[in-house]
């Protein structure tokens, strides 16, 4: 009979140790749950800026390549033109532009 309840108090004892270190590891899985929500929400925040930003970036290129498209239209009627004074201005303007662009650099 000892013998049974010393194996009784033994295997309690035993489950009773399983059960602490169940509960340590749910509380560090907590824990890492939680940092990892926190990252999510800061990767959501940070797509939720870009997201803004590439928006912005869209709207300005759609604006620059209207102007852009009004330009070259403007182009192509000035040198289809057949008087030579335009032609003359239409060079002029594209010197003008590669001297620009040569002095940036």
């Amino acid at each position: 009979m000892e013998r049974r309840a010393a194996a009784k108090a033994g295997a309690a004892s035993h489950e009773s140790y399983m059960e602490q270190e169940n509960d340590d590891q749910i509380g560090l899985l907590a824990g890492k749950v939680s940092a990892l929500r926190g990252i999510a929400i800061e990767i959501g925040d940070h797509v939720r800026e870009d997201n803004r930003l590439l928006d912005s970036l869209d709207d300005k290129f759609m604006s620059a390549g209207g102007l852009l498209s009004g330009t070259m239209k403007r182009l192509n009627k000035l040198a289809s033109s057949k008087d030579s004074k335009h032609m003359m201005y239409l060079a002029l303007f594209v010197v003008a532009v590669f001297l620009f662009i040569y002095k940036m650099r």
